[in-house]
């Protein structure tokens, strides 16, 4: 199936984080479901520990015959949020489908007596604020158009239940469902549906060093049912649900991708 032929063919996607990790496999898995992506991040090559890829992810869907632009943005910015949007519209014509991937998660995790209140504060304007503004802009840009829309943010199984991530990192995934909770309230109806990916432990360039360790891997995998960590491409997946045809009738969910980690 090529690019026009695919679910989303027609559809103007954003994806912030998109440089690297669950982002990159995002944008790449809209783009090959059929979607125009404007691939949205701080740096147009990840600076990333461990990251590899010899190509900006914008390059690699036009490699594999997508369309693509780049945005450089810091979703701290309601400039450059704003700036993204219109790189979009000027680029593709409309928007359908928010992706509201970026966010941090800061290694090694301390407890809450230890936790610094300047890593406190990034942490939050990244994964917090910065979906907040990549919601607010997404959201009037999706209402005005008038026909509809798919917004997903990026969550996690630590705002779901208790995980030694940090206080920090779970007090923001945890606003971020409450945040898509209240958005699909709000925008139900204008047919904009709102929705949260939940990943459990997926392998990614932060992750990678940690996986390296065979005593620290096997004791993540045991946390997950189906005996594995998840991969990148189990996340993209999801988004390209929540962001396709099928998932009309779904909103206001936090769903987790976690091979069954908070099942149990």
């Amino acid at each position: 199936m090529t690019p026009t032929q695919g679910p989303l063919a027609g559809k103007v996607a954003v994806v912030t984080g998109a440089a690297a990790g669950n982002g990159r496999a995002i944008a790449r898995r809209l783009a090959r479901d059929g979607a125009d992506v404007v691939c949205a991040d701080m740096r147009r090559l990840s600076h990333a520990p461990g990251f590899d890829g010899a190509d900006a992810t914008d390059e690699l869907i036009v490699a594999e015959g997508g369309r693509a632009a780049f945005a450089q943005t810091d979703v701290t910015s309601a400039e450059q949020v704003e700036a993204m949007f219109d790189l979009a519209l000027s680029e593709f014509g409309r928007l359908d489908i928010v992706v509201a991937n970026a966010g941090i998660s800061p290694q090694p995790p301390v407890h809450l007596p230890e936790e610094e209140y300047d890593v406190f504060r990034k942490v939050t304007a990244v994964n917090q604020e910065g979906a907040w503004w990549t919601a607010k802009v997404g959201s009037r840009i999706l209402r005005e158009q008038g026909d509809g829309g798919r917004i997903v943010f990026m969550a996690s199984i630590a705002g779901l239940v208790g995980t030694d991530s940090g206080a920090h990192y779970c007090m923001s995934k945890g606003a971020v469902i409450q945040l898509t909770r209240a958005l699909a309230f709000q925008m139900a109806g204008h047919g904009i549906t709102v929705n949260a990916v939940c990943p459990g432990f997926v392998r990614t360039s932060m992750t990678a060093d940690y996986l390296e360790d065979p005593d620290r891997a096997a004791a993540v995998v045991a946390q997950h049912p189906l005996g594995r960590v998840g991969e990148v491409e189990d996340v993209a997946g999801a988004v390209a649900f929540l962001s396709g045809p099928d998932s009309s009738w779904i909103t206001g969910v936090a769903l987790p991708v976690d091979g069954g980690y908070t099942a149990v």
